[in-house]
């Protein structure tokens, strides 16, 4: 199966994630009614998992040839969302391939890593001999909560090992930060424009608030750090406030985002978060909510079987091992490795193009994919 014309059939397929809970909308319907129906023409086995209304996970199954336990398998998965297209600079649904580029939404983020595994997948579907079986997943809802990872993990599946496709360039990710998001009212008192006095304003007191904030995050930026991922960061990425013009505002809200490094949980970084300015606000009347993100950090041994066998394959088919090395965002990965499922990340194109106005992926690193993954799958049957 090409991969090529399954990356631009799914790139004209719009997946977009509405980035709301329980929304309703049917964001990834068609691309994963296009994936089931080329695996079961295919004869794979396929079934979608219910993730929210709407909104499915679906997973295939190469199952090891009779007789072979199935246990100890291999599972390929990325995502089927995307980010929204708003701004963007080319046609979003329309795949062109130009200057050996592919260009589309979604072409890096993630459907290059959707088409050649699946491809890959397909390829070892007609081996005579399948010492282990393997899973391919199409998550959805990675781009707002993870919801997809979380509820394929509600189930014990046959596999050991997983590879979650992102844009590495092919690079063997290891460990990522977690992220946790959260939401931090000021409050005021409530006064007519024209006697400001009566009131106290929550949008004054929220920019004390604001700049220690970023003191904090230069704090954290000096902290011990890991060695693939150096520090923690914090980010305050949206700030609302007030009710008119000609009002004292009583209400300032942050909405805050705080990459975790392996180790770290959320209750700590906000108990931390809120010691640090209470030290420095008072008089202040402020509070932070409970998180509506909770994204655990991913670490991997790079002496684990899944590591291992992944520069081996990448010997085998770029000539060279790549270095075991972090990444700043977060993925899929970190809920498998919590299930227990040894991960890395490894996947075709750069992050750099990811979410971008005008997004693509190189064709060769679309080509090497699919040898790198169905390289991958064979070492993983004899190991």
């Amino acid at each position: 199966m090409d991969a090529l014309k399954i990356l631009k059939d799914l790139v004209a397929i719009p997946s977009i994630n509405p980035m709301r809970p329980n929304s309703g909308e049917v964001a990834e319907r068609a691309a994963i009614d296009y994936l089931e129906a080329l695996l079961r023409r295919e004869q794979v086995d396929c079934e979608r998992q219910i993730v929210a209304d709407g909104r499915e996970n679906l997973i295939a199954v190469v199952h090891a040839t009779t007789g072979r336990p199935a246990a100890g398998g291999l599972l390929l998965n990325s995502h089927i969302d995307t980010v929204p297209v708003a701004n963007m600079a080319i046609a979003p649904f329309d795949p062109v391939l130009k200057d050996g580029r592919i260009l589309g939404r979604g072409s890096c983020d993630a459907k290059a890593s959707i088409a050649t595994m699946l491809a890959a997948l397909l390829a070892h579907a007609q081996r005579p001999e399948r010492p282990r079986p393997v899973l391919f997943l199409a998550t959805v809802d990675e781009e707002f909560s993870f919801a997809g990872s979380r509820r394929f993990i509600e189930r014990q599946w046959p596999v050991s090992a997983a590879v979650v496709g992102e844009p590495t360039e092919l690079a063997n990710v290891i460990a990522h930060k977690g992220v946790v998001r959260w939401r931090m009212q000021v409050r005021g008192v409530s006064a007519h424009g024209a006697t400001p006095e009566l009131g106290r304003n929550a949008i004054y007191d929220g920019a004390r608030v604001a700049v220690l904030l970023g003191q904090y995050a230069s704090e954290l930026s000096r902290r011990g750090g890991h060695p693939l991922l150096k520090h923690p960061t914090l980010n305050v990425g949206r700030v609302t406030g007030g009710q008119a013009v000609n009002m004292v505002p009583d209400r300032c809200e942050f909405e805050i985002d705080r990459r975790m490094l392996p180790g770290e949980s959320a209750v700590e970084a906000l108990k931390d978060c809120e010691e640090w300015l209470r030290k420095r606000l008072e008089g202040i009347d402020f509070s932070l909510e409970d998180p509506f993100l909770d994204d655990p950090p991913l670490e991997t041994s790079s002496d684990s079987t899944i590591a291992r066998s992944l520069q081996n394959a990448q010997r085998l088919v770029l000539g060279t091992a790549s270095p075991c090395v972090g990444a700043h965002y977060g993925t899929d990965g970190s809920k498998l490795a919590a299930a227990g499922i040894e991960t890395v990340v490894c996947g075709p194109g750069n992050i750099a193009q990811a979410h971008t106005k005008a997004e693509f992926v190189d064709v060769e690193q679309v080509t090497l994919a699919v040898k790198l993954y169905g390289r991958l799958i064979e070492d993983w049957g004899r190991s």
